[in-house]
């Protein structure tokens, strides 16, 4: 019997080439917050300052938070549409007030303003 095993484990070593890649525990701390900068994204809007912070609370240097948000793909102007919607499901604004708190969490005044236009406050 431990030869049939021996004969299959090899068999399969060269039928079902594996693969081991690092695991995440393993990955530098940049690469760690730029999943988890993602990972955020995923389910909810931020500024890039705003996500900066939330990288820093979560235990990474400035440094490495800032890397981060550096060195992702996102469009900021989205994401203030994203979180300027996001209110509006459970808060009234007008139009100026959404852009204040859009500038509150960081966006820039042009981004704050684009994304507030595009919601029923303006």
């Amino acid at each position: 019997m431990k030869r049939i095993v021996v004969a299959l484990t090899a068999l399969l070593a060269v039928v079902v080439p594996v693969t081991i890649t690092g695991s995440p525990a393993s990955a530098s701390p940049r690469s760690q917050a730029v999943g988890m900068a993602y990972n955020y994204l995923e389910y909810t809007a931020f500024s890039k300052g705003g996500l900066a912070d939330q990288l820093v609370y979560e235990g990474f240097s400035p440094a490495v938070a800032n890397y981060a948000v550096n060195n992702i793909r996102v469009n900021w102007r989205k994401q203030a549409v994203k979180m300027a919607k996001n209110y509006l499901r459970y808060t009234h604004f007008s139009c100026s007030g959404l852009i204040d708190q859009l500038v509150y969490e960081q966006f820039s005044y042009a981004n704050a303003s684009y994304g507030a236009n595009q919601t029923s406050a303006c």
